[in-house]
């Protein structure tokens, strides 16, 4: 009976400006012979996974930009996509404007890591830094949104109480939220299409491997993999996540301590 582990990437197996652990490489490799399918679910883009996986890294399917994007490792093939559309997208801008929050609007993939953005007068830190990290993907733009079929938008929220106002006011999107990668504080607001998650793209490859939902292992690390935590009975969170995830799934060990090899020695059998 084939079986399938889904882990998170950023705060679950890799640590900011560190490497993979070792012994949780060496689960993966394990797995690969012994009827386990191996998929990475990640917030980042497809430019930006590949910038952090090698090309041998042991996985089978890559779910990308929580859930837009589906990609097979093995063969190098972009499965399926699923983007927020240009109506939409500006809909959105017209609710972050409303709240005088900093965006950036994502390009079709696979080139979503591309993006637009507006000058601001009174720039969030942390989109400074997100700015200054990509910036070679950046284009100012000044006024109407450029017609395009966006992939999602990505707003720097202050605090949880905008967060909160800006979701009451947008209908018809998949509102996800995440704590920044770049100083772990931040809040993110990311906007999709509403079929976009990492739990519809575990599911699709589910689907393409034949893989029972009940035979599914997930692990992941803050709110934006509270979707696919909460679609699969194998829900696993590392002890480097907010308490209140670590209260409601099955607590990991910390990140630096190989959490994917925690996994495997205490519920594989």
């Amino acid at each position: 009976m084939t079986k399938l582990l889904a882990t998170d990437l950023d705060g679950t197996i890799l640590a900011r400006g560190e490497k993979f652990n070792s012994e949780d490489i060496n689960v993966l490799k394990h797995l690969g012979g012994k009827d386990y399918v191996r998929v990475v679910a990640t917030g980042r883009t497809l430019q930006s996974a590949f910038r952090v996986l090698p090309d041998d890294f042991p996985i089978d399917y890559l779910v990308f930009s929580s859930g837009a994007g589906i990609y097979c490792w093995k063969t190098k093939q972009l499965l399926s996509t699923c983007h927020l559309g240009f109506e939409k997208t500006k809909a959105v801008v017209e609710v972050f404007k409303k709240f005088h929050v900093e965006y950036t609007l994502h390009h079709p993939i696979p080139e979503n890591h591309l993006f637009f953005h507006p000058e601001g007068d009174d720039v969030h830190p942390d989109f400074d830094r997100y700015l200054e990290f990509n910036q070679p993907h950046a284009e100012v733009i000044n006024g109407s949104v450029p017609q395009l079929d966006y992939t999602q938008t990505l707003a720097f929220v202050p605090d949880m109480n905008i967060f909160d106002a800006i979701k009451k006011e947008i209908s018809g999107v998949k509102v996800v939220r995440a704590t920044s990668p770049i100083d772990g504080v931040s809040i993110w607001m990311e906007c999709f299409n509403p079929l976009v998650s990492k739990a519809n793209g575990v599911l699709e490859v589910c689907k393409l491997e034949r893989v029972n939902a009940a035979d599914v292992s997930v692990v992941g690390n803050d709110y934006n993999d509270l979707d696919m935590l909460n679609a699969f009975a194998g829900a696993y969170v590392v002890a480097n996540a907010p308490d209140e995830l670590k209260a409601k799934f099955v607590n990991l060990v910390a990140i630096q301590q190989a959490p994917l090899a925690d996994w495997f020695q205490r519920f594989t059998f």
